[in-house]
């Protein structure tokens, strides 16, 4: 993998790998901050959670779960913006061990996947890369994103143990999605790791579509079938997504320039965005030659670049996919080719460029941006790499298989 100048040496000796990483925790500095601020500060902590809490109670009690003020005993609760499915889900586990066994349940899982969010793209050796290279991704990790409760960390969760278990059945990482999906459908971005596996075209298609179906069915039914509750609840969804917080991602960098992104214009644009990425993705697998697990954290990055509302909590597994693209390709560079050679420096620099948003405050500038250069390298790299198909070296990892 690359060396940054960021690990070399003041004057002639060179620090070691783990002085190195010690040095990379300027990128946790965002994070650490903005945590210790909210503990001596917010009174919003875990308020996502309360919002689910919350409508579970509203349902037990069968009253009004869509509302600007959510109101609950004893709750700070934001707005409940999912279909009414997930707070029957909430309702039946509250019915069942009450409010207080509920939280406990909800702070076991939500634990486990931060800690799996944190270590595993970041920290563990079985993920591709250097750690030294991956750490500087950890600017990505926001406060908000682990103290405000979002059900959205524990679905990434569960994504990631999908992802983890590919090789014993493509099915499983499915069967993940789909279940995140049917809380948050923009999870279906994620089935784009299925379109870069090294399997029969045909078995990719039904994947994906097995998984696309299956994540909107439950909307899908809502929508028929709600009524007044349906545009209740897409009355307030539209609220915060397009008047509220538009995201750091395509949504926000419309917004950004000036676009209304709650027009239809907006949608398709999305799906040219999207297919362009795809075709990129699909591009970088052939032209470099990637194996499984190179796919895979390829299709991650991807995934997450797609999701057209990008929130803090969707962004903590951003980071492998980039490096692989970056490192690879500089591996096919001659000496013209000073971008392509310098790949693992520009996704550096964009690191670098969001740290000294958070710093300076202009994080809500800075994050899209940053996102926004991601996706054009990523774009980049497939047109650009496009011709050399065929000629990208071997790589050095041993490409793992799947059932077929």
């Amino acid at each position: 993998m690359f060396q940054v100048p960021l690990f070399r040496r003041f004057g002639r000796e060179s620090l070691s790998p783990a002085r190195a990483d010690w040095r990379l925790f300027i990128f946790f500095l965002p994070l650490i901050v903005g945590v210790i601020t909210k503990l001596c500060r917010s009174k919003y902590i875990f308020s996502e959670y309360q919002s689910v809490a919350c409508a579970g109670l509203k349902t037990l009690a069968h009253a009004p779960i869509y509302a600007l003020d959510l109101h609950c005993g004893g709750m700070r609760a934001a707005s409940f913006v999912y279909i009414p499915g997930v707070a029957r889900v909430a309702a039946v586990f509250e019915h069942w061990l009450g409010e207080p066994g509920f939280f406990v349940l909800y702070l076991v899982l939500y634990a486990a996947a931060a800690a799996a969010l944190i270590y595993i793209p970041l920290w563990s050796r079985k993920t591709p890369g250097l750690r030294r290279d991956k750490l500087p991704f950890a600017v990505f990790l926001s406060s908000s994103a682990f103290m405000l409760g979002n059900i959205a960390a524990i679905l990434h969760g569960l994504v990631l143990a999908g992802a983890l278990a590919i090789e014993i059945s493509p099915w499983l990482f499915v069967a993940g999605v789909v279940v995140a999906a049917w809380v948050k459908p923009t999870f279906l971005t994620y089935l784009v790791v299925i379109l870069l596996l090294d399997l029969p075209v045909r078995r990719r298609v039904v994947l994906a579509t097995a998984g696309v179906v299956a994540g909107l069915l439950p909307l899908g039914i809502f929508i028929a079938s709600g009524g007044e509750l349906a545009r209740q609840w897409y009355a307030l969804l539209s609220h915060y997504v397009y008047d509220v917080t538009p995201g750091a991602g395509f949504f926000g960098w419309l917004e950004l320039a000036g676009l209304d992104s709650a027009r239809p214009f907006a949608k398709v644009a999305w799906l040219v965005f999207a297919v362009l990425m795809i075709l990129s993705g699909l591009s970088l697998i052939k032209t470099l030659k990637l194996s499984l697990h190179e796919r895979l954290w390829l299709g991650l990055s991807l995934a997450v670049l797609l999701i057209p509302r990008l929130m803090a909590e969707d962004i903590c597994l951003i980071g492998p996919g980039l490096l692989i693209a970056a490192s690879r390709s500089a591996r096919m560079a001659v000496d013209k080719d000073v971008i392509l050679r310098n790949g693992p420096g520009v996704v550096l620099a964009l690191c670098v460029v969001n740290l000294a948003g958070a710093f300076t405050e202009l994080a809500d500038y800075s994050k899209p941006v940053t996102l926004l250069g991601f996706s054009l390298f990523i774009l980049w790299l497939g047109v650009r790499l496009a011709p050399l198909r065929g000629f990208a070296p071997a790589t050095a990892e041993i490409p793992g298989e799947l059932p077929r």
